[in-house]
This record gives C-alpha cells, structure tokens and sequence, in this order.
C-alpha cells in the first residue's frame, strides 16, 4: 500500500513526525522547568509547572495532526 493510506491510519502522521513518549516527557521537562525559571525559581509550584507544561506540549502535538489533513 502506499504512504498516503499508512498516513491516514495512524492519525494523519507518520512513525517518523510521532513523538515518543521519551520525546514527549523531555518537552515537557524542559517547559516545566522554564515555567519555574519564569515564576522566579519559587518552590513549591512543581506540580502546577508540570501540569500547565504537559497540557501545552500535548496540545501542541495534537494540533499538529490536525493541520492539513
């Protein structure tokens, strides 16, 4: 079969363009950690970091398989 019919079976992207979990919790790690750096290295915010960090960089990829397709 051809790569326009992989594509549409796996969300619009193919294995190449799909994040791996390792990529994806690395993203996060790095937003995380910079949402930190941005509140002023304030303590005790690291579980609102991290969630605010994994809801952006999932919705990012999310709508990266919507476009164009």
């Amino acid at each position: 079969m051809s790569r326009k019919h992989e594509s549409k079976t796996n969300g619009g992207k193919t294995e190449a363009e799909k994040p791996n979990a390792s990529q994806l919790q690395q993203e996060i790690e790095q937003l995380a950690y910079k949402l930190y750096c941005e509140c002023g290295y304030e303590h005790g915010h690291d579980l609102e970091h991290w969630s605010e960090a994994e809801r952006r960089i999932l919705e990012r990829h999310r709508g990266k398989g919507t476009k164009g397709g």
